[in-house]
């Protein structure tokens, strides 16, 4: 803790000490070595490639590390021409139909527990419907 009643601890206070000083030095030091890379591709992986569009460069830094990351993320993103497996990190199917999944989200207890759900049964109770809800 610094006195500021004392000469010496009041220039203390207003200079810069040397440990701030070797701080800002190995700060400057690690953002001269920081290099700008691009990891942006196309927008969307299409199974046939456009001859039109060049394709971009995955990094433009020419470490190992980065071509490395460049390698994987280029095998992620290209499509597989002529291939039966779908494209990585394309969407797939999902709808697998099921009663109880069906009768859990729409059936007539869902439907009941809601306001919204009340509501719509009023509605198909008004006009008459035969089956309110599944």
């Amino acid at each position: 803790m610094l006195c500021l009643r004392c000469s010496r601890g009041l220039t203390a206070a207003t200079t810069p000490s040397i440990l701030w000083q070797g701080v800002q030095k190995t700060v400057a030091q690690h953002s001269s070595k920081r290099t700008f890379t691009s990891l942006r591709g196309p927008l969307r992986p299409t199974v046939f490639q456009s001859p039109i569009t060049p394709r971009p460069s995955l990094a433009l830094t020419t470490s190992p590390a980065s071509s490395n990351l460049g390698g994987i993320l280029s095998n992620i993103s290209t499509p597989r021409a002529f291939s039966t497996t779908p494209v990585l990190g394309a969407p797939r199917d999902t709808f697998d139909p099921s009663h109880f999944v069906r009768k859990r989200r729409h059936g007539f207890l869902s439907r009941i527990r809601t306001r919204k759900g009340r509501a719509l049964l009023k509605r198909r109770k008004a006009k008459k419907r035969s089956t309110l809800s599944h």
